[in-house]
């Protein structure tokens, strides 16, 4: 992971291209496949995300991502869903006017909740997330994708990939 910070500072500083409307406040909304694997099974609920965030210029940022499963999963009769929440400096490269990659790191907490008849228990543990992604206008509508790594921890992975529109106000 340090490797990954260490090569998106560098890549930081090296491009010069400018963002078209990539300072000041957002939001976002979209959808994401998430996949929690604890080693033996996995679940794959779909997601719906939202984002606010302010980028400082077009290099940092910060911002909140909450996530909920919109679709849930079964595994042997038992529905899962899994809530996301991610707070993260975001670092951005533009590569034109109207696109840029980027990344983002910060803490998370995930939450795997479990019912069967109308029974429900849940569980939720802190990590570090890191992701990448890539932004672009098209007309006036910027579209977002990225990849989310929400934990990893103790032989538990949730990711996610993820997609969606952002609003710049």
């Amino acid at each position: 992971m340090k490797i990954l910070l260490v090569l998106a500072s560098v890549l930081l500083l090296s491009v010069s291209a400018q963002l078209r409307a990539a300072e000041g406040a957002y939001g976002a909304v979209g959808g994401g496949l998430l996949t929690f694997d604890d080693g033996f099974d996995q679940v794959k609920p779909k997601q719906l995300i939202g984002r606010l965030g302010y980028n400082f210029n077009d290099y940092v940022g910060l911002g909140f991502e909450g996530g909920f499963s919109l679709i849930e999963d079964e595994v042997f009769g038992v529905d899962f869903d899994v809530t996301t929440t991610f707070f993260y400096l975001r670092g951005s490269i533009p590569v034109s006017e109207t696109a840029s990659l980027y990344v983002l790191y910060g803490p998370t907490n995930v939450e795997l909740t479990g019912s069967s008849g109308g029974t429900s228990l849940s569980a939720d543990d802190d990590d570090t997330g890191v992701g990448f992604g890539f932004e672009t206008e098209l007309d006036t509508v910027s579209f977002f994708v990225d990849y989310i790594t929400y934990f990893d921890d103790e032989g538990v992975d949730v990711d996610s990939i993820n997609l969606g529109i952002v609003g710049y106000f």
